[in-house]
């Protein structure tokens, strides 16, 4: 199981949008305000050539343009591991990505589980 998108996740239950919106651009606001996602539902899938499976999306113009908070992003990942009791950061795993290149991923254990794939505590949501 690979990692959440926690950023897809706050910015559906911020936003009120679909189960199945998807982000596809993100970019960091200044000063760490938070994030800017522009995304939309796909429109369907390639069935052939090299993007063969892969999400067809809108033109970039007509993508969704969504901002969350760092904060709505923090009560994203509680809310995603009390739900799960998985630990949001390796997805269950036990895994994180360690480097990436020509030789391959190469992975190490979960530095926020200790590679167990759990949710170390359940932690209370603060509501502001």
């Amino acid at each position: 199981m690979s990692a959440p998108d926690i950023h897809a996740i706050a910015a559906r239950h911020v936003h009120g949008l679909p189960h199945n919106w998807q982000p596809r651009t993100y970019s960091a606001l200044d000063r760490c305000l938070g994030y800017e996602l522009r995304g939309s539902v796909p429109i369907g899938t390639y069935s052939r050539g090299p993007r063969k499976g892969r999400p067809k999306w809108p033109r970039l113009a007509e993508l969704q343009r969504v901002v969350i908070t760092m904060d709505e992003v923090r009560q994203a990942r509680i809310r995603w591991e009390n739900e799960t009791g998985l630990c949001s950061h390796c997805g269950g795993s036990g895994q994180q990505v360690k480097s990436t290149g020509i030789s391959g991923t190469t992975y190490r254990e979960c530095i926020s589980c200790d590679g167990t794939g759990r949710a170390l505590h359940r932690r209370a949501e603060v509501e502001a």
